[in-house]
């Protein structure tokens, strides 16, 4: 018992010690705003595995399908209005590159060759990018 009641107290201090040394941007929204823009974003995250699932089933034009309606400039709502200069220009290249995807899946033929399957990995991998940068840069306080 007395090592668990140990473990825990060191878990709760990295968990302290790691939530200080977080020195992403901290985006402070309206509370109704926070809630609408973290689903918005939870949107995001099901659309891009959809992508990744339809990838695996080799259904590359479906792909790109749900990359130009979901994520895709347009898809947003406008969000940008309440965020720093760097995320709206963050942003706005994330669905640019889901954009770019979506014509490029359009082009490819189904079923895949392996010069359509570097071209989807490398579409892909532009968008997930995106994602990873602008998590590392910023955080919704």
């Amino acid at each position: 018992m007395r090592s668990l009641v140990l473990a825990a107290g060191l878990l709760s201090i990295l968990t302290v010690s790691a939530a200080a040394e977080d020195n992403r941007m901290a985006i402070d929204l309206p509370p109704e705003v926070k809630v609408d823009f973290l689903e918005h974003m939870r949107t995001h995250m099901t659309s891009l595995n959809d992508v990744i699932q339809l990838l695996s089933d080799g259904k590359i034009h479906e792909a790109g399908t749900v990359a130009r309606a979901k994520m895709a400039i347009g898809a947003g709502k406008g969000f940008g209005r309440f965020m720093p200069p760097e995320f709206r220009e963050m942003g706005f290249e994330f669905h640019q590159a889901a954009g770019d995807f979506a014509r490029t899946a359009a082009d490819l033929p189904e079923p895949p060759d392996a010069a359509a399957w570097a071209k989807a990995m490398n579409g892909l991998a532009q968008i997930t990018m995106r994602c990873n940068g602008c998590h590392a840069a910023f955080r919704v306080k």
